[in-house]
């Protein structure tokens, strides 16, 4: 009884041995060290400015028949892809009071000149475009997005154009002022003109 004995033990362990190096396979492991992340960048620069820090246009003793134009440059100086937009665009009137041909032509502003009066924006026509040729004149590839009255303009345009990474598009704008039988309400009134440019890195932002 008591071999018997021993030869069961004897078997169950060599039965365990057997059962516990079945679990034993080969393995390996690795680590992945040093993961880093860094933002990219989206940065405007106009006319070779960051910020943009001068005015393009400085018109004195405008006149009808007269037109100007300017040609602004954008570039995506950052690393990441983005869309232009302009972003607002505000015209702002001045009054700077009333000379005799004027106040004959019948300026309602003449009593109150100042900020937010006058009538120069009335007469002036503007045209703004997406310049392909960043030449400064509409033509073939070009995208004109406004075209009209300055008073008229909107205070923003979703143009969503592309401008990739180290990318550069021109947008330009023409101002003429066409004779009319009223242009003496305008005798020497002013306006500004301020807009911003916007690049975002999606459309419709």
């Amino acid at each position: 009884m008591g071999t018997i004995l021993r030869s069961a033990l004897i078997v169950l362990a060599i039965a365990a041995a057997v059962s516990g190096a079945t679990t034993a396979y080969f393995s390996d492991s690795e680590t992945s060290h040093n993961n880093t992340f860094t933002a990219g960048t989206l940065d405007l620069a106009v006319d070779g400015e960051n910020p943009l820090a001068h005015a393009k246009f400085a018109v004195t003793n405008m006149h009808p028949g007269e037109s100007t134009q300017g040609i602004y440059r954008l570039t995506n100086t950052g690393s990441i892809d983005g869309y232009v937009d302009i972003a607002s665009l505000t015209v702002t009137s001045q009054e700077n009071g009333c000379n005799e041909p004027e106040t004959t032509a019948g300026d309602a502003t003449c009593g109150t000149p100042g900020a937010g009066e006058g009538e120069l924006a009335q007469f002036i026509q503007v045209q703004l475009f997406e310049d392909a040729g960043c030449d400064g004149a509409v033509s073939s590839g070009d995208t004109v997005f406004y075209s009209g009255l300055v008073k008229d303009v909107p205070s923003s345009f979703e143009l969503n154009t592309a401008l990739a990474a180290g990318g550069a598009l021109c947008i330009s704008a023409r101002f003429d002022w066409p004779s009319t039988a009223q242009d003496n309400l305008a005798q020497g009134d002013g306006m500004q003109l301020d807009l911003a440019f916007e690049l975002a890195q999606t459309t419709a932002q």
